[in-house]
């Protein structure tokens, strides 16, 4: 594959340190998303316990994402980096050395802290690139994101070995492999402190006043990722949960399928921009969402992993296809100043979903059935895809706006904790 035709023509120091970092982010995401939910479940968590814990994190990012985007866009976005960094610091240890279910929870509600200032870094990513480059600069970030979070979850094969030759118990085993995760996430500071050093900032001057151009735009497109949120956490935020509860599986299966799945997804979303080129954004993602509803209804009713792999694949390739659109478009529509402000709206309805989704999931799996939130998310999807055509298909093209579509994040579904959100994660 020739990488000219993928990844943007220029890319700075800054840029490629921000790159090296992500790589770091991705593999140990990897790693949480493949293992952590397998460890609660080796302490005897269930599911309505599991799913409160994980709304944790959605719930404080809903409350303090705008706010994030504000205190950005007024005093500069590489102070609220440097927040999101430090909260990060403090969910780990509250995950690795405690077997609380309160700690756990706060250890969540910091990881919320993290991913609401993480409303920063679209827009820093986005400033090392020229406008016209902005649909690869997302379409290549995305690709090497999933990649790596792809190779960190390969990894899931490492706990079952630590039990079968070395002697470890699965929840010691878990535990070893979240702290090799953990160390990953806090090596990649090293480099996106380098990436934003000389990053040029001019904070806005006009205190917390509500400035932001494209007002109805923004507002139309919150409604749409609440319902993207939510029909993705009654599900599949607790998937490996329930891969281990209807088939027995460990990490090893899982890492495989995610994997698998996510080296797909990096491929829809490498080529995104020039499918994007022949059908128009908002064909691209309605197309995208209407292909993944009946994937997502058919899991379920999968007779053996095989199938539910297979199944799991294709939803997963259609459902994030269009996601670095999205987030390259948005940030195309805005002025730098506004940029951290309106993702943080979009990121605040994301995550208001997100506390719906894993919590009204995990009471209908433990009060009703496995599969029932499987059956209510694919119904979502499907108006999900309609919305989006009604929605935005005004969208205000004057301001050479696109016709904007929403996708999920590329690796929400897949991961139940990202203690640093891509920047995609629409």
């Amino acid at each position: 594959m020739d990488l000219r035709s993928i990844a943007p023509k220029n890319i700075s120091t800054p840029a490629r340190l921000f790159l090296t970092g992500t790589i770091f982010n991705g593999i140990g995401n990897g790693i949480f998303g493949v293992v952590l939910q397998l460890y609660f479940a080796s302490m005897g968590i269930g599911s309505l316990t599991l799913g409160s814990i994980l709304m944790m994190n959605a719930l404080s990012a809903a409350i303090l994402t705008v706010p994030m985007g504000f205190l950005a866009d007024r005093y500069g976005k590489k102070k609220i980096m440097l927040v999101m960094m430090a909260a990060m610091l403090v969910s780990v240890p509250m995950l690795l050395f405690t077997r609380s279910v309160l700690m756990f929870k706060l250890a969540f509600l910091s990881i919320g802290v993290t991913n609401a200032a993480g409303v920063v870094i679209s827009p820093i990513y986005s400033s090392f690139f020229e406008k016209k480059e902005m649909d690869k600069a997302f379409g290549f970030y995305g690709a090497l994101n999933i990649v790596t979070v792809s190779l960190g979850s390969l990894l899931g094969f490492v706990p079952p070995v630590l039990v079968d030759r070395f002697g470890f118990t699965l929840q010691n085993a878990y535990w070893a492999f979240l702290a090799f995760g953990a160390a990953f996430f806090v090596t990649q500071n090293v480099f996106y402190l380098g990436s934003i050093k000389g990053l040029e900032e001019t904070p806005g001057k006009n205190g917390f006043k509500f400035n932001i151009e494209s007002r109805d735009l923004v507002a139309k497109i919150s409604l749409v990722q609440i319902l993207v949120a939510v029909s993705v956490g009654l599900f599949f935020s607790l998937f490996p949960f329930y891969v281990n509860k209807k088939f027995g599986l460990e990490s090893d299966a899982l890492g495989s399928l995610f994997f698998a799945s996510n080296l797909i997804s990096a491929v829809f979303q490498a080529f995104s921009s020039r499918v994007s080129a022949r059908l128009g954004s908002l064909k691209t993602i309605g197309v995208a969402f209407a292909m993944a509803a009946p994937f997502y209804l058919l899991i379920p009713f999968a007779p053996s992993f095989t199938w539910l792999s297979a199944l799991y694949i294709l939803r997963f390739g259609f459902a994030n296809m269009a996601a670095p659109l999205f987030g390259s478009s948005l940030m195309k529509g805005l002025r730098e100043e506004e940029k951290a402000t309106a993702n943080s709206i979009r990121m605040m309805a994301m995550q208001a979903g997100s506390v719906i989704g894993p919590w009204l999931g995990g009471m209908l799996m433990e009060r009703a059935t496995l599969e029932l939130p499987a059956y209510l998310g694919s119904g979502l999807y499907a108006v999900m895809a309609v919305s989006t055509l009604l929605l935005l298909r005004n969208a205000d093209a004057r301001r050479g706006v696109e016709a904007l579509a929403v996708a999920e994040a590329p690796l929400e579904d897949a991961l139940p904790v990202e203690p640093y959100p891509p920047p995609m994660d629409e």
